[in-house]
């Protein structure tokens, strides 16, 4: 009910306050001009750095996707309550809430990407692991606000990112790909670890091993990034 109420008075907040031309504009207005959405996608699907991108988006968002959905069937076989499986998952997404906010006000502070993106990388999978093997209550819980921290940062920092290195490309284009891959994954990943899950004890290692597996692939293509082009360069 609490939801349901909320959904209608966002939505009408947002309509009666949002912009199509606001008074501080989000760019400058020579670098408005984008390509038409299907020349866009095209163009987008041809450069290998965005291509990348998308393989870690299908990886990183899948796994948050898998991890969240699951928290409380992974933990349970090592004897935590429900309550602590809670706990758990809200320290996971209130870690992501800073790392959401932290990690690209760094970034943009730096004028780099890519050496963020491998942090993220890096820092969700050492989350991962500990989630994944951990038996100690605290040590989980440190684990999901470090896997969070780290993994809903990759959000704003892809976007970005991919915004960048595929203009002219619409934003709504790359940033609409790298959401669809990832949710892609995240329906696959789901249901193939509760396929993949020990029958008898209902222990998820075994499909949360791959995913660090996986993990450490992403990270592997993470060192391939390249920084896009400053704007000027490509306007040139």
């Amino acid at each position: 009910m609490i939801y349901g109420l909320a959904s209608p008075v966002v939505a009408i907040l947002f309509f009666v306050f949002a912009k199509d031309r606001p008074p501080t504009p989000p760019c400058a207005p020579e670098d408005e001009e984008r390509s038409l959405v299907y020349d866009g996608l095209n163009e987008a699907l041809k450069r290998p750095t965005f291509i990348y991108l998308l393989v870690l988006f299908f990886v990183g968002l899948g796994v948050f996707n898998a991890v969240t959905t699951w928290v409380e069937d992974i933990v349970r076989p090592r004897g935590f309550s429900v309550i602590q499986a809670g706990n758990i998952g809200g320290l996971m997404i209130f870690g992501g809430i800073l790392g959401a906010i932290i990690m690209p006000i760094l970034s943009d502070r730096s004028g780099k990407r890519t050496p963020y993106l491998r942090a993220v990388v890096v820092g969700t999978t050492l989350g991962l692991i500990g989630i994944t093997f951990a038996m100690s209550y605290w040590v989980v819980l440190m684990s999901a606000f470090i896997f969070g921290f780290f993994l809903l940062s990759a959000g704003p920092l892809g976007f970005q990112y991919g915004a960048e290195i595929t203009y002219p490309a619409p934003e709504g284009t790359s940033n609409g790909l790298m959401l669809l891959v990832g949710q892609i994954s995240g329906i696959i990943f789901i249901l193939a670890m509760d396929i993949f899950k020990n029958p008898t004890t209902g222990s998820m290692s075994t499909p949360l091993t791959v995913l660090i597996v996986f993990m450490f692939i992403a990270l592997a293509l993470s060192t391939r990034l390249k920084e896009a082009e400053p704007l000027p360069e490509r306007n040139s």
